[in-house]
Order: C-alpha cells, then sequence, then structure tokens
C-alpha cells in the first residue's frame, strides 16, 4: 500500500511541476509580450543578430516552444524570413537553458521559501485588479507551484526505497548513450517542454537515482524531442513555416550527432571535469545543458543558408494560388494569440486582394460584354467566401484567448473588414452577370459612357490602393486621401446620372441598357462606401468616419 501511495504522490509531484512551468511561462508571456514584439521588430537577415533575439526573447518567456511557434507564425504572416526565422530558432535552444539553471535553485535548500511564492502569487491573482501586476502573479505562482512539484517528486522518491531502487535500476538497465537519447527524444516529445525534462532530471539527479553520466544524454535527446510542438505547427501552415519546423528537426539531430558523439567519446573527462569545477550535481547538469545548447547551434548557424538550401528541395514547393485554402492563419497559431493576431490581418489583406481581383475580372466582363472568364470568377467568388468563412471562425476562437483590449479591438475590427470585402466581391459577381445578360440581350453602351464608367472605375481602384496601404500600415495620414476619392466618386455619381438622362433624352440610350448603367454607377459609388469603411477601421471597429 505505501509503495502505491508514494507512486501517487510521484505523479502528483510531476502534475504539479508541469502545471507551475504552465503557469509561470503564461505569465511570462502575458508580461513580456511587448517585449517579444518589440524583439520580433529588430529582427533582420543577419543571422548573428537573429540567433541572438532568439537566445533573448526565449530566455524571456522559458519556452523554446512558444518562440519557435512564433516565429514559424510570423513567417507564415510573411514578417519574418525563412532565413531570420532559422537562425532565431537555433538561438531560442540556447535561450531555453536558463530553465535549468532556475531549477537548480533548489539545490540551495530554500525550496520551502520558494514554495511559499505560489501563496504570494496567487494572491495577487486573486485580490488585485492592475493587469501587469496579475501578470507577475502568475510567474511567482507559477515559480513556487514548480518548487513544489519539485519537493514533491523528491520526496515520494527519497521516502520509498523501492521506488529509488526501481529508478537506480531502470537507468541502470538502460545506461547506454544512444538509449538515453532516445529515452529524452521520446519523454520530451510526449510533455512537449525540454525544459520541464530539465527539471525532472534535476530532481531525480537530487533524489540520488539519477547519474549526471546518464543525465547529460537524456537532456542531449530532449533537444530533439522538443521540436515535436513545431512539427504540429507546421502542420496546415504554408511552405515557409514548414521549411523553419523542418530545419528546426534537422539542426537539432546534426547537434546531437556531431556534438552528441564528441561528448559520447569524451564521456568520462567532461563528467569528471564538471564534478571538478561544480560541487553540485544538479549544476553540472545545467551547465552541461548550455554548453551543450551553444556549441550545437553554434555548430549549424554559418549553414543556415545552405541548409535551407537543401530543405527547399523536398519541402515548400509552391502552392498553387487557386487552391480551396487559407495561407496565413492556423489552428496552431492559436497558442500565440499575438502572433495569431498578425496572421489573421494577413489574411484579410490577402482577402481584399482577392476581391478586387474578382471585382476587375467582373468589370471587365460587364464593360467588354465578355464572358470567357465567367468560370475564373464564380471559382474564386467560392473562394473568397471559403476564406471569409475561415477567418470569421478563426477570429472567434482568437477572442475567446487571453488578449489586451487594443487587441480584442482588432479582431473586432477585423469581423467587420472581411464584411465589406466580401460584398466588394459580391459586386464583380455582380458585374459580371450584368455583362453576361447585355452580351445575351445585345444590349451596349456609347463611348461617352463606358468612359464615364471607366474613369468611376479607376477612381475605385486607386482608392483601394490607398485603403490597403492605410490598413496594412495603419497609418492615419492617408485617410484624407480616401476623403477626397469618395468625394470624387459621389461627383461622378451625380454628373454620370445627368448625363445618363440627358442620353436618354436624346434617344441615343435605350431604357433597357441605361437602367443596367445606372445600377453600374451605384455599385461603383457603393464599392467606394465599402473601401472607405475599410480604410477607417484603423480608426473604429464599424469604419466610422466620425472623428
Amino acid at each position: 500500500m505505501e509503495i502505491f501511495i508514494s507512486i501517487c504522490l510521484l505523479l502528483c509531484g510531476v502534475g504539479v511541476f508541469l502545471a507551475g512551468m504552465h503557469l509561470m511561462g503564461m505569465g511570462l508571456e502575458k508580461s513580456t509580450s511587448k517585449s517579444i514584439q518589440t524583439l520580433f521588430g529588430k529582427i533582420n537577415n543577419n543571422s548573428v543578430a537573429s540567433y541572438g533575439l532568439g537566445v533573448g526573447a526565449t530566455a524571456i518567456i522559458q519556452s523554446s516552444s512558444a518562440t519557435s511557434v512564433m516565429s514559424m507564425g510570423l513567417v507564415g504572416a510573411g514578417i519574418m524570413s525563412v532565413h531570420q526565422a532559422s537562425a532565431f530558432v537555433l538561438g531560442a535552444r540556447l535561450g531555453t537553458t536558463i530553465t535549468g539553471i532556475l531549477v537548480s535553485l533548489s539545490s540551495f535548500k530554500i525550496t520551502p521559501l520558494l514554495m511559499t511564492l505560489a501563496f504570494f502569487g496567487i494572491c495577487v491573482v486573486l485580490f488585485v485588479k492592475n493587469e501587469s501586476a496579475i501578470s507577475i502573479g502568475y510567474i511567482f505562482a507559477g515559480l513556487g507551484i514548480l518548487f513544489a512539484g519539485m519537493d514533491i517528486m523528491s520526496n515520494a522518491i527519497s521516502n520509498h526505497e523501492d521506488i529509488s531502487v526501481f529508478f537506480i535500476n531502470l537507468f541502470k538497465a538502460i545506461d547506454f548513450p544512444l538509449l538515453l537519447i532516445l529515452v529524452g527524444m521520446v519523454f520530451t516529445s510526449i510533455i512537449q517542454s525540454s525544459s520541464a525534462t530539465s527539471g525532472i532530471l534535476i530532481t531525480l539527479i537530487s533524489a540520488g537515482t539519477l547519474e549526471v553520466s546518464q543525465a547529460i544524454f537524456i537532456s542531449i535527446g530532449a533537444s530533439v524531442g522538443t521540436c515535436i510542438t513545431g512539427i504540429l505547427a507546421g502542420i496546415g501552415s504554408n511552405g515557409n513555416a514548414r521549411k523553419v519546423a523542418v530545419f528546426n528537426v534537422i539542426t537539432a539531430l546534426i547537434g546531437a550527432f556531431t556534438v552528441g558523439m564528441l561528448v559520447w567519446i569524451l564521456k568520462k573527462p567532461i563528467v569528471n571535469g564538471l564534478s571538478f569545477l561544480i560541487p553540485s550535481p544538479q549544476w553540472q547538469l545545467s551547465v552541461f545543458t548550455i554548453i551543450y545548447s551553444l556549441f550545437a547551434s553554434l555548430i549549424c548557424l554559418p549553414f543556415v543558408k545552405q541548409i535551407n538550401k537543401f530543405i527547399s528541395l523536398f519541402v515548400g514547393k509552391k502552392t498553387k494560388e487557386s487552391d480551396m485554402r487559407c495561407f496565413f492563419i492556423n489552428e496552431q497559431s492559436l497558442n500565440t494569440p499575438q502572433v495569431a493576431l498578425i496572421q489573421a490581418k494577413r489574411e484579410v489583406e490577402r482577402l481584399s486582394s482577392l476581391a478586387m481581383e474578382n471585382l476587375h475580372y467582373g468589370y471587365e466582363c460587364f464593360i467588354n460584354q465578355d464572358s470567357s472568364k465567367q468560370k475564373r470568377i464564380e471559382r474564386e467568388e467560392d473562394r473568397i467566401d471559403f476564406i471569409t468563412k475561415r477567418i470569421s471562425e478563426f477570429l472567434v476562437r482568437l477572442a475567446g484567448k487571453d488578449l489586451s483590449y487594443k487587441d480584442e479591438l482588432l479582431v473586432g475590427t477585423l469581423h467587420h473588414v472581411i464584411d465589406d470585402i466580401e460584398r466588394i466581391g459580391d459586386h464583380g459577381i455582380g458585374f459580371m452577370k450584368t455583362g453576361i445578360k447585355m452580351q445575351q440581350d445585345g444590349l451596349t453602351f456609347t463611348e461617352t459612357a463606358k468612359t464615364g464608367l471607366n474613369e468611376m472605375y479607376a477612381t475605385v481602384k486607386r482608392e483601394y490602393d490607398v485603403a490597403l496601404r492605410a490598413f496594412k500600415e495603419n497609418n492615419g495620414r492617408l485617410l484624407p486621401e480616401i476623403d477626397n476619392a469618395e468625394r470624387a466618386l459621389d461627383s461622378m455619381k451625380k454628373s454620370l446620372s445627368l448625363n445618363h438622362i440627358h442620353r436618354i433624352a436624346e434617344g441615343t440610350c435605350t431604357q433597357e441598357a441605361g437602367a443596367l448603367f445606372y445600377s453600374a454607377v451605384v455599385n461603383l459609388e457603393r464599392i467606394g462606401d465599402h473601401l472607405e469603411n475599410f480604410a477607417y477601421s484603423i480608426r473604429s471597429i464599424t469604419g466610422d468616419t466620425e472623428k
């Protein structure tokens, strides 16, 4: 019965430890999201700089999985290049080793004091309303719970000799570098956190059931197993994001093979050197993990370009633009809401270009009575409807995430924007149907009427270019140009309508063609209204032009 209780306590300890890791990571991500966004904004094509930013960002969040998925999301959104993200994920491997240093504080016999942080952290979360303070509360609570989990695990092992003997015999049975690396890979791929693996290894070392000489190989395997998160995030992403996921796996394997082989060969002097320089076994593992991650990542850094060229041979083949799919949004990115919001905005920008392109083909069909692109227009309309629905569903799920007030407003704005964009696409279908009707009924416009419509349509196209730029750049200084375009469209609507009445009165235009002409003028003016909403969405959720 006692051994059963000890096993339950051990499992409880592991669960508490992982919960503490999750809480601490959540608090760190919330409290440092602005710093992380600033770091991402400073990334350039310099491999060393991107590597350093990967180290810094991951040291802040303490999760290479989180920052790697973020970088993949930014690649998918076109904000980072594959080269930048590749160097970044190499740096992330080094940054995540900070967790081992943190967990090693348990060797100073201050675990009871550290555990009390859970109480103070939870008090802050429950009774303080300030958002920044709540984030810090989560960090303290997670840290305290993390050390509580380690203490529960350690006591469960130390207080029952049979469990200690079991682990000692288990690690003796698999005391072969390749088997230990495999154990590290499998275990870390299951829990999806190399930092958590390091914490558990340090706990086993402190309980005397695991030797440092064994733990170093398990930690090497953990550096490969943690790539599973990136692989999962790459599924359903675009080609460039998948390239980064594959790069992450390949470089982890290269590091494990090259540096791991060297560690295998020099196992005895490395272990003896660590024990000579560092008395505490827990700190020996933490220091080894830092040194290994540094060398394993640096040996790949000079060859980022070459490795990506190799990956490009079999990953990320260009997808046909006509495919019925979203390019930037995917389910995995919802785990990092800030990146998911950026991706959603990029998908909306892409949707706007698809809608305007279909409007163009529909208008060409109308003005020239040419139905040759009918099937393409109908197919593209189906795609626009599909993407609009997917974006809407994605935004609904994103709204349920932990977002800042500013980000919540942007989610609401994007909901309204996609409605306006979808209606622009509908006008393309409307123009096409009118053009086919005119072709079937033998109706035509006068050259004067066509010239007026073309001028109005050209104004609509110019308004779209400005609206898209304002939306992309969040640039309010471009809004006066939108106002000018709107006034021009209103003026054209009046003048073209008057000219249309004169032509009917003179008999140069039939009543049937005249009705279709007036409808086209009204629709072009309405498209301008939708574009105005699109541009003014940077000022208000509904695109209201009121200042």
